[in-house]
């Protein structure tokens, strides 16, 4: 649900808010420690801190949104490592999809449209990765 909620934030306002993201980690961390004692407090930890670790480089590059490597954090506060080793690479493949979807809709074979940039939302292919690898969902 959080996820969905900051989808529609992104479209509406090109940006994710931090009380939404505050309040997906609050969920998360309560999740872990309901579901693994104190032993989730550091699993939760080292989760929402891979994102950060992994992505900073395509953030300083601005590739990548803070607000997209936040969601990605928060949604990991709620996975195992593994899944969310997993939803990385698959958003990211999600989103080239999307990107190569908006390039032949528009009918442009090029990045940059005059002076101004082709962006996408990031945030429906965290959504789209976490249906895959967390529900199996195949989406088409």
């Amino acid at each position: 649900m959080l996820l969905t909620i900051a989808v529609a934030e992104d479209f509406k306002e090109w940006r994710i808010s931090n009380r939404l993201i505050c309040a997906g980690l609050l969920w998360g961390l309560v999740f872990r420690i309901m579901g693994d004692g104190g032993a989730g407090i550091v699993h939760f930890l080292m989760n929402i801190s891979i994102p950060v670790i992994l992505l900073f480089l395509l953030f300083q590059m601005r590739a990548l949104g803070a607000g997209d490597i936040k969601l990605i954090s928060m949604t990991g506060g709620f996975l195992s490592t593994r899944q969310l080793l997993y939803i990385i690479p698959v958003a990211f493949l999600a989103a080239a999809i999307i990107g190569v979807g908006k390039l032949v809709c528009r009918r442009t074979p090029l990045c940059h449209f005059g002076n101004q940039r082709t962006q996408i939302h990031f945030s429906p292919a965290i959504l789209i990765a976490y249906l895959i690898v967390v529900w199996g969902c195949a989406i088409v």
